[in-house]
C-alpha cells in the first residue's frame, strides 16, 4: 500500500510539473512567429494579417493571405501542425465569401465564423477536395471558390431563440445547408458577403 501511495505522488507531481512547463513555456509571440514563417514559405502568397496574441484575449492564431492571381483566403485556429498533415483546417473566408457556422453541441447551439475543409470536415464535397494543410488549400483555391460559390449566401444574423430544446434547433432559415454528421449530431452553414 505503502508503494503504490509513493508511485501514486511522483505521478502527481510529475503531472503538476508537466503543466506548469507548458504554461511556463508557452510562447504566443513564438507561436504566432512559426505560423508567420510557414505561411511565408508558401509560393505566390502574400500575408496581409495574422493574429498578434499579446493583443487579444483569444489565444486562437488566424492570418489572411493574398493568393497571386486568384484572391484571398483567411484561416483561423492556426498552427504549425496545420502545414502539415492536419485533420481540420478551418477556413474563414475565401474571396468574396465569409462563413458563419453553427453546431448543436451538448444540447446546445454553438456558432462559428469558419467552415472546417479537412479531411474530418462534415461537408463531404470539402471532404472529397482531399485538403490536408494550408498549401493544399491554396492549391486548390479555385475549387475551393467554385464549390462555395454555388451554396446559399445570406446577409442577415440567424435568429436565436435560447435555450433551445434538448436535440433541436432554435429556428432555421431556408438560406442554410444542412450536413448529418452522424458522429457529432448536426452542422449547419451559410455563406456572408
Amino acid at each position: 500500500m505503502r508503494r503504490l501511495i509513493i508511485i501514486g505522488g511522483c505521478l502527481a507531481v510529475a503531472f503538476l510539473i508537466g503543466i506548469v512547463a507548458l504554461v511556463v513555456l508557452d510562447n504566443p509571440q513564438a507561436r504566432v512567429a512559426a505560423v508567420r514563417l510557414r505561411l511565408e514559405q508558401i509560393p505566390n502568397v502574400r500575408l496581409s494579417f495574422i493574429s498578434d496574441l499579446t493583443k487579444q484575449a483569444s489565444q486562437v492564431i488566424a492570418a489572411d493571405i493574398e493568393v497571386s492571381g486568384k484572391g484571398e483566403m483567411s484561416f483561423t485556429g492556426l498552427s504549425t501542425g496545420s502545414f502539415e498533415s492536419a485533420s481540420h483546417i478551418r477556413l474563414s473566408g475565401i474571396g468574396p465569401y465569409g462563413f458563419r457556422t453553427r453546431e448543436l453541441v451538448g444540447g446546445r447551439e454553438a456558432y462559428g465564423y469558419d467552415i472546417d475543409i479537412g479531411p474530418s470536415s462534415p461537408i463531404p464535397a470539402a471532404r472529397s477536395l482531399g485538403i490536408t494543410s494550408v498549401q493544399s488549400a491554396v492549391a486548390r483555391y479555385d475549387k475551393l471558390l467554385a464549390l462555395v460559390a454555388h451554396w446559399p449566401v445570406t446577409t442577415n444574423e440567424w435568429p436565436s431563440g435560447w435555450p433551445p430544446k434538448k436535440g433541436e434547433w432554435s429556428k432555421t432559415s431556408d438560406q442554410e445547408i444542412h450536413f448529418a454528421d452522424l458522429p457529432r449530431g448536426d452542422y449547419y452553414f451559410c455563406l456572408k458577403q
